[in-house]
């Protein structure tokens, strides 16, 4: 009875530690095989299902002679009692001939504090090289390097690049330029100035179309009024005008070769404009006209000879043309 006891127990306890073995395994699908070729590596945990044990971690390489070219997922292909067993299947390659060794690969196996590792059994795979039939293949030297002729189109693009960075950076530094120095980016042709007799006659057509001294505001006319005359001889004739004082003007026009009726009928208009000015004194409606006149004929006589000439032709040309 006794014996029979000890035999139950010592049968458990076999039954219950083999029930916490952790075993692993690998294999290949054939043992030899041609450089190149792809060829099934098999790992298989048998492990407690409770029991956390790692594949191992691979990288894409086993070793130096042997590559991985891809790696399954992790199967369950068998359940029973407390026990699991686990399987993934890896494609490896060679490209070295002889024999190649796929080492042994480690499970790490988790316990409460501490981690074990499991090591699978080692595998010597033999790789062969391509059989060469020389009697059928002549075995040629490597060929050198093809020598292409030179092309336009392979540097045509980046020529077109640098040009076009040389014309952004042309541009940029023009912008800048032109901002610097406060002038517009685009340059605006400017209008031709008109000559001052022009614009002499031009303001005083404004000055008669204001009707200044009908209106009573005779300094207001005879300030325009001589205003127009100054700026008229300072330009043409290159008198300080609009800084002399009207005795001082007049001195400078009698220096130039200008008749006489001309000067003295300047000299009367700059001393009426004082008395307007100065003395407020309000001139009779026939000597604001008179004045008006005056200063007309002063610029018409004071013209150059040549635009003078150029207006009198094209005066007769049009004269000729209204009698056809």
């Amino acid at each position: 009875m006794r014996a029979r006891i000890l035999f139950c127990g010592l049968l458990l306890w076999v039954t219950l530690t083999q029930a916490q073995v952790i075993q692993t395994q690998s294999s290949l699908n054939k043992n030899e095989c041609l450089i190149g070729d792809q060829l099934k590596l098999e790992l298989i945990l048998s492990k407690p299902k409770d029991k956390p044990v790692s594949f191992p971690i691979l990288k894409d390489t086993l070793s130096k002679s042997v590559e991985i070219i891809n790696a399954s997922g992790i199967d369950t292909i068998f359940k029973e009692n407390n026990q699991v067993k686990l399987r993934q299947t890896l494609t490896i390659t060679s490209f070295d001939t002889g024999a190649v060794v796929i080492p042994p690969l480690p499970f790490i196996a988790q316990h409460d504090s501490t981690c074990d590792t499991i090591y699978t059994n080692e595998l010597l795979l033999t790789v062969h090289a391509l059989p060469v039939d020389t009697t059928k293949k002549t075995i040629y030297d490597i060929k050198p390097p093809l020598t292409e002729p030179f092309s336009w189109k392979e540097i045509l693009d980046y020529i077109l690049w640098g040009l076009l960075i040389l014309l952004i950076i042309a541009i940029a530094i023009y912008i800048y330029l032109r901002l610097r120095k406060n002038k517009p980016i685009i340059p605006i042709a400017e209008k031709p100035k008109d000559p001052p007799y022009v614009i002499a006659l031009r303001d005083l057509d404004k000055l008669k179309d204001k009707k200044l001294w009908q209106k009573q505001l005779f300094k207001q006319y005879y300030s325009e009024l001589t205003d127009i005359l100054r700026i008229y001889i300072e330009e043409q004739f290159n008198i300080p005008a609009l800084e002399s004082v009207s005795s001082e003007l007049i001195n400078y026009l009698k220096q130039y070769p200008f008749d006489d009726e001309l000067v003295r009928n300047m000299n009367a208009l700059f001393t009426t404009a004082d008395f307007v000015k100065f003395a407020k004194a309000e001139p009779l409606p026939d000597e604001n006209d008179w004045h008006l006149k005056n200063a007309y004929a002063f610029v018409e006589k004071t013209m150059p000879t040549e635009i003078e000439s150029k207006e009198e032709n094209k005066t007769e040309e049009q004269k000729g043309g209204s009698n056809d």
